[in-house]
């Protein structure tokens, strides 16, 4: 079963990150006031939420990428995969 956190984490490693970035980006994302409804779902199964729901979390792990991409590894030849 892929949770919410796993499909949306493997979609920042789909555009470069590695897991250990990944990983820190989620924890931002998860910890997000914007994401607060969120709070105690991102381990349920991906397949009951509609595609709505990771529209919004994936826009909200753009911004923590580039957060975190600016902060940590700002040359990194992935940051363009995060700015569109």
């Amino acid at each position: 079963m892929k949770t919410v956190e796993d499909k949306i984490k493997e979609l920042l490693m789909q555009n470069g990150m590695n897991p250990p970035a990944a990983d820190a980006v989620m924890e931002a994302v998860k910890s997000a006031p914007e994401n607060e409804a969120m709070q105690g779902r991102w381990s349920d199964s991906a397949e009951g939420y509609p595609p709505a729901i990771f529209i919004l979390a994936w826009m909200s792990a753009k911004e923590k990428a580039l957060e975190w991409i600016d902060a940590n590894c700002p040359k990194a030849w992935y940051r363009p995969m995060f700015t569109e």
